[in-house]
């Protein structure tokens, strides 16, 4: 088996996370699998994976070779890319990791004309709140709220996010209606059980910049749509994105609270993507598509 082939395949336990799974992936045994490793890792004379049980975790040499095992693949693809595709057309796969309550009410209304562009693109979303890895997951590009740490990553800003604060009228009409921030400390108030600092409500009381922390909350998830539909039903008041529930406040399914006490900075979007000397033509074509339609 040549050098590339022994990365491609450490790259699949990599992306798994053990030998048999990579093993079903490629379709071979699992005992097929850990000869090959074994085999690399006396190659290179160093081990790479640390195995506790059936449990495998990187080692530091494993780490270095995953990063660049990765670029190598990334220019085996992009190379096939080159020869089967025409000069002008997008195409491979396009991974896009971003939150559920981005990827429905941001980016789904302008994907078709995305699709139009690029008929020949494969486009696969990973969903969630928290940030995923490039790495294990696979991703191509991200859309989250905080620039990231780390410095293989470019993370460019392409959107304001501003918070409204909102319950359903049935809440109201039980509960009352909060007239200041420290009243929310009596109210219901839905939080999110991930990036847990959203939970500190933020306000500009009087020209002072002062939060409320409604950590504390009885009801709580970890995706802001559910969120959302729980506050619809009366069942407490949210914090939530203006693109995410201003449909809601305009439709008169939510009223907006505390607009006066608004906290005027608002919260960044970014846009996170490998820094690479030559981007993949299918992650060139989406940027340059956002850059389109959003403004930071």
């Amino acid at each position: 088996m040549n050098r590339y082939a022994e990365i491609s395949v450490f790259l699949v336990v990599v992306e798994t996370g053990s030998f048999s799974a990579a093993a079903r992936r490629m379709g071979r045994s699992p005992s097929a699998i850990s000869k090959l490793i074994g085999r690399l890792e006396r190659r290179l004379n160093a081990r790479l994976f640390d195995r506790i049980g059936s449990v495998i975790r990187l080692t530091h040499e494993g780490e270095l070779l995953a990063t660049h095992g990765r670029r190598v693949h990334e220019a085996m693809n992009q190379a096939e890319e080159a020869v089967h595709a025409s000069r002008d057309a997008v195409t491979g796969t396009l991974r896009v990791h971003t939150p559920l309550t981005f990827a429905k009410y941001q980016l789904a209304p302008l994907l078709p004309a995305f699709v139009e562009r690029h008929p020949a693109l494969d486009i696969r979303f990973v969903l969630g709140t928290a940030r995923g890895d490039f790495l294990r997951d696979r991703i191509d590009v991200a859309i989250h709220s905080e620039a990231p740490p780390e410095q293989s990553l470019i993370a460019r800003p392409i959107m304001r996010r501003r918070w409204l604060i909102a319950a359903a009228p049935a809440y109201l009409r039980r509960h009352g209606v909060p007239t200041r921030p420290g009243e929310l400390a009596q109210h219901r108030c839905l939080n999110f059980t991930v990036r847990i600092h959203w939970n500190a409500w933020s306000f500009n009381d009087g020209g002072m910049r002062t939060f409320v922390d409604v950590s504390r909350s009885p009801i709580g998830a970890d995706q802001g749509e559910l969120l959302r539909t729980l506050a619809i039903e009366g069942l407490g008041i949210a914090r939530l994105a203006e693109f995410h529930i201003g449909a809601d406040v305009r439709a008169g399914r939510l009223v907006q609270l505390l607009a006066e006490y608004r906290d005027p900075v608002d919260d960044l979007m970014y846009v996170l993507y490998p820094d690479r000397r030559s981007q993949p033509r299918r992650i060139r074509a989406f940027l340059d598509f956002l850059d389109e339609h959003f403004q930071p």
